[in-house]
């Protein structure tokens, strides 16, 4: 298996899935995360789609694989998977939205008709993955590699229908990547073994997480409309009480040694930021400072300050 960078659940999924969690099925803001948490959690499962495609076949060439690639070029550009070999790259976009799809040249957009009827508007696919290719090509050219760039956009399912302008880009279904790889002409490599090992060496060390913004300032909305507590896992409930053991929950009686550990980062996907002891004690119902910080350091997180003026922060947070 030639994966160099595997793809993990995004950040921003676990940032709306706190808010989701702990804003009241009644708040104003609730129908707009929870719109967003499923688009994310489709676009993941489209990725994953692909994903499968690489790690079931292989490919006779010398190639790595990149999946969820942040790059800084002229700007920071996010790319779905990525293929390198000694001959060329390959950008892939990868796309899973339901409904009918329309994508225009002018204005580029990608229109889509609900199963209800409703249209809305997204960014184009296609100028997108031109864009992309555009930032890698500088990319490999800020450091003396000369490659060919191609790029094709990938429908996570069979089931997906679009209608397309007439374009070269290629557009397929995940079952026909590998047969759309093996086409793209090749002849003498054009970089030599040590080149293509320092490639992939940069490219491993050259991503950057995405690191979103918290949920309360993305979304606008106040600390207090947020619910505090640890929540039970076994039943969901908020309000776990602190015993010597652990957590125990007065609702329906479960018990945990580690039901702090989602609180806290919790915090961190609402709000961001540095968390002090205080912060910890008003978010978890806890009442002593020791027990704060004990919960604190069992977290392994990372710390600036004295003992009194100590301040966390969650480790990179992105992927």
């Amino acid at each position: 298996m030639f994966i160099y960078k595997k793809r993990s659940a995004p950040s921003m999924l676990a940032s709306l899935d706190a808010g989701v969690r702990r804003l009241s099925d009644t708040h104003e803001m609730m129908p707009i995360l929870s719109v967003k948490y499923a688009a994310v959690q489709a676009g993941f499962g489209g990725e994953q789609e692909l994903d499968k495609v690489f790690e079931r076949y292989s490919f006779s060439m010398k190639y790595g694989v990149f999946h969820d690639m942040s790059l800084m070029s002229s700007t920071y550009f996010q790319v779905d998977t990525l293929l390198v070999t000694p001959w060329f790259a390959v950008l892939f976009e990868v796309k899973n939205i339901s409904g009918e799809l329309m994508v225009t040249a002018n204005p580029p957009q990608l229109i889509r008709k609900s199963d209800s009827g409703k249209v809305s508007g997204f960014k184009s696919p296609l100028a997108q993955l031109e864009s992309n290719c555009e930032l890698f090509q500088d990319w490999l050219t800020s450091r003396g590699i000369s490659l060919p760039v191609y790029g094709a956009v990938v429908l996570a399912y069979a089931k997906q229908r679009i209608d397309v302008f007439d374009t070269d880009v290629p557009i397929l279904f995940p079952h026909a990547v590998p047969t759309f790889i093996r086409k793209i002409p090749t002849g003498s490599p054009l970089l030599d073994e040590k080149t293509f090992s320092r490639l992939l060496a940069d490219l491993s060390t050259s991503h950057r997480p995405y690191i979103p913004s918290p949920i309360s300032s993305m979304y606008k909305i106040p600390k207090n409309d947020f619910r505090t507590g640890v929540i039970c896992p076994a039943c969901g409930r908020f309000g776990m009480e602190k015993y010597m053991g652990g957590w125990r929950c007065l609702a329906c009686g479960g018990a945990s040694r580690t039901a702090h550990e989602q609180a806290i980062r919790d915090w961190f996907h609402l709000f961001g930021g540095e968390m002090s002891n205080g912060d910890c004690r008003e978010f978890l119902h806890v009442n002593r400072q020791q027990t704060a910080h004990r919960l604190l350091v069992s977290m392994e997180l990372e710390t600036s300050g004295t003992y009194r003026d100590r301040v966390y922060c969650m480790p990179n947070r992105g992927t």
